[in-house]
């Protein structure tokens, strides 16, 4: 049974490979000459500007990107194309492949190595150590990093609070007392999605509120059996539920499944006045002509301003395109370079990989977000959702359980933290027989 519910969620690639099943080699129809087709999942209109500037840098180095995107927040219908298109020996040459989910591609072969670009960049030494850890996998560099994004972000709309007389809240009380003011004045005070990968996304901001970064990485990195029964998951669970209800109008109606954009667009249209969402979301209120600090506050979720809650973006080359490679470690090497990684970030939200890049150019938001990562004394924590803290299988199933618990009222935080750990033991890897 436990066997079966793994395959039933594992990528299908990777399912096939454990029930046994042959898994053909990464192939591609044939390209013209440095045309890379790249599976992503940027697109909105500050991702799909920024993966435009990658492409006409691309194009300033003889490379062509050929793009395929596929939509759907948080990149669960992405990679799924991408389990199809290996199968089906169609794999593109680059797909955008983050955290912990590269470890399962990497074992089966199936990506890159670029040592050799990364050696001669010294990638080692100019990029976080957070960074290298992410794109390493068993002592290999299997990505290019494109971007890092702070999770644990809480937008205030500046417009709104001022014109109800309001000073920007930094705690949990005074987010509860704008709430009040803001619903008796006709605004709902926050914008919401119902999507599961969204509402997983507040929920490990209020984790680690609640949590610390200690308990926090006990929980998610070192996943802790123990650590899931301490009364900090409760009141976390307890929380999420609580904003939620902040999210409903004076109809009660629930928020609904909808596109982060969508809930963005509510935000900077003053129809909602506070946000819990990533950095992506500060790109996209700039396509929208708004600016941090001038327009939003942009601070940290109370009780986590010390922390970093950050995913990173990454491109992997697929291996098995041999007439291609030079090209994918040409791309690959220019990914990493500061120039363009100052730009991408600028139009992105997120911040460099890199330690030597100038960040005086991006925005407030953005460079006190770099700064707090630089910090070595900074507790830097990584997002369970955005694939830093688990693969596809642990993080499908955690946000499951998540969200079926903020949805349904009959479910309990007691009922649900025992959810989890019962989910920590059944995806801890089986202990070999003596």
């Amino acid at each position: 049974m436990r066997r079966m519910l793994a395959l039933a969620l594992l990528p299908w690639s990777c399912a096939a490979l454990a029930a046994g099943l042959p898994v053909p080699a990464a192939s591609t129809p044939v390209d013209g000459a440095g045309e890379l087709n790249v599976l992503h999942w940027w697109t909105s209109a500050s991702e799909r500007a920024a993966a435009n500037h990658v492409a006409a840098r691309m194009a300033e180095n003889g490379l062509k990107w050929v793009d395929g995107a596929v939509a759907g927040g948080g990149g669960g219908p992405a990679i799924k194309v991408l389990n199809e298109r290996i199968l089906r020996r169609m794999a593109p040459k680059v797909a955008q492949l983050n955290g912990q989910s590269m470890t399962e591609w990497a074992d089966m072969g199936l990506l890159l190595e670029l040592d050799g670009i990364a050696a001669r960049r010294n990638w080692s030494k100019v990029m976080f150590p957070q960074v290298m850890a992410q794109v390493t996998v068993h002592g290999h560099v299997v990505a290019a990093p494109l971007g890092i994004q702070r999770i644990n972000n809480l937008y205030l709309n500046k417009a709104v609070f001022k014109r109800l007389g309001l000073e920007l809240p930094s705690d949990w009380d005074g987010l509860e007392h704008a709430a009040a003011r803001l619903r008796a004045a006709g605004i709902t005070p926050v914008a919401f999605s119902d999507e599961p990968w969204q509402v997983a996304t507040v929920f490990e901001a209020m984790l680690l509120s609640e949590a610390g970064p200690a308990l926090y990485r006990r929980m998610l990195e070192q996943r802790d059996v123990a650590a899931f029964a301490d009364p900090a998951l409760e009141r976390a669970l307890k929380r999420l539920r609580a904003w939620r209800d902040l999210a409903l109008p004076a109809s009660g109606a629930p928020p609904g499944e909808r596109p982060w954009t969508d809930v963005v667009a509510d935000f900077a249209a003053e129809r909602s006045a506070m946000m819990i969402m990533g950095d992506w979301a500060r790109g996209e209120l700039g396509t929208m002509g708004l600016e941090g600090e001038r327009d939003f506050g942009c601070k940290a979720v109370p009780g986590t301003a010390q922390a970093h809650l950050y995913s990173i973006d990454t491109l992997a080359m697929l291996a098995g395109n041999g007439g291609s490679q030079a090209d994918q470690e040409k791309m690959a090497e220019l990914l990493g370079s500061a120039t363009l990684q100052l730009g991408y970030n600028r139009i992105k939200g997120s911040i460099p990989v890199r330690r030597d890049v100038p960040v005086d150019e991006l925005d407030p938001c953005a460079q006190a977000s770099f700064h707090l990562f630089a910090n070595p004394n900074t507790p830097r924590v990584p997002s369970l959702v955005h694939r830093m803290a688990f693969g596809e299988v642990g993080k499908n199933a955690i946000i499951e359980t998540v969200h079926r618990f903020a949805l349904d009222p009959s479910q309990t935080p007691a009922a649900t933290q025992r959810k989890l750990q019962g989910l920590l033991r059944a995806l801890a890897p089986k202990k070999a027989s003596p």
